[in-house]
């Protein structure tokens, strides 16, 4: 029996079959981790050397987890967007990158957002489940086109860019906020003036950033009451991006006019989460980025940035999450 090179560990049940066989095609053994993972699992998972982390979910990799995996763990790698379960700081003091794959899923989760748009202002899922208990009323059908309307993007990443572009092609205006205004082309859209004017003009208003400390909370009770009477809110972010009582009650007072989430705080949610008996929301299980395509671009991408950390081939600066720990790899 030969000894695998490498150990790669998987915060899931499983990893996607075409990453499986490209890092055992480099030796690798692969392991997985079945159940919730917690710090303490992952700490006791990596007590045998391991030279690299796909992260399924949003795993808790702490300062503690990244001590315990030193000095053999070479490379973190998620299989979509979302690092923010990482103590980044610690993963580069520790010479670790940190890759994602967020270009694999971005067309995935720009057409889910098109697609919330779309049921939320033709008011689809409510006409349907009316429908299938024989109600064929009519009379009170109030919709709107998305041709015409004002999109408010926030954020403007692979995927915020994607959105951009689809929404162009629907005739919408599109405002961004975003930390690089420089990356909004004319042809796709225009930089908002500020966050507030951007919640005061946005028809509909979609989240594409990152979870972080300035942004935790961003769409607060105050930015919220901001946002244009009747507008819609669509979530395919992070959850704590918003809070989510005050967007309840807001829709709830008929301010919001719907919202549609892939993402909660809490996942999966709470019985007593006050989205769950909100009025006209839409709720899916984080599933936007996971359409069959996405699944395996992202998988492919994920192996590939393994690979090339593990054997010394050409990293893809742009999937590396902090940017700051190439330096000391290029002088190793």
């Amino acid at each position: 029996m030969i000894e695998a090179k490498f150990r790669v560990l998987v915060t899931s049940s499983e990893l996607i079959p075409n990453a499986a066989d490209r890092l055992t095609d480099i030796g690798a053994s692969i392991d997985t981790m079945i159940g919730k993972v917690t710090e303490a699992r992952l700490i006791e998972a990596l007590a045998q050397p391991t030279q690299a982390i796909v992260m399924r979910g949003n795993p808790p990799i702490t300062r503690a987890v990244l001590a315990a995996a030193a000095p053999h763990l070479k490379v973190i790698a998620k299989p979509g967007a979302g690092v923010d379960s990482v103590d980044l700081k610690a993963a580069t003091e520790h010479g670790i990158p940190v890759m994602t794959a967020g270009h694999g899923n971005a067309p995935a989760v720009a057409e889910i957002t098109i697609g919330f748009m779309l049921a939320l202002g033709r008011d689809i899922v409510r006409l349907d489940r009316r429908t299938r208990r024989g109600d064929w009323r009519r009379d009170d059908y109030n919709s709107s086109e998305l041709s015409g309307r004002a999109l408010g993007l926030i954020g403007f990443g692979r995927i915020g860019r994607r959105v951009a572009e689809l929404a162009r092609a629907f005739g919408m205006r599109v405002l961004v906020f975003t930390r690089t205004p420089a990356k909004v082309t004319p042809d796709l859209g225009e930089v908002a003036e500020s966050f507030e004017a951007l919640l005061r003009k946005s028809d509909y208003v979609s989240l594409h950033c990152p979870l972080d400390a300035v942004t935790r909370g961003l769409m607060s009770r105050d930015a919220i009451a901001a946002m244009r009477k009747g507008a819609f809110l669509i979530n395919t972010g992070r959850g704590a991006l918003i809070d989510e009582a005050a967007l309840a009650e807001a829709l709830a007072s008929g301010h919001i006019a719907g919202a549609a989430l892939d993402t909660l705080s809490e996942e999966p949610p709470r019985s007593d989460n006050p989205l769950l008996s909100a009025p006209n929301v839409i709720l899916t299980p984080h599933i936007a980025g996971l359409s069959t395509g996405a699944v395996q671009r992202t998988g492919a991408t994920t192996a590939e940035n393994i690979i090339a950390v593990l054997t010394g081939g050409n990293i893809a600066r742009a999937n590396v999450a902090n940017p700051e720990v190439l330096e000391r790899l290029e002088g190793r």
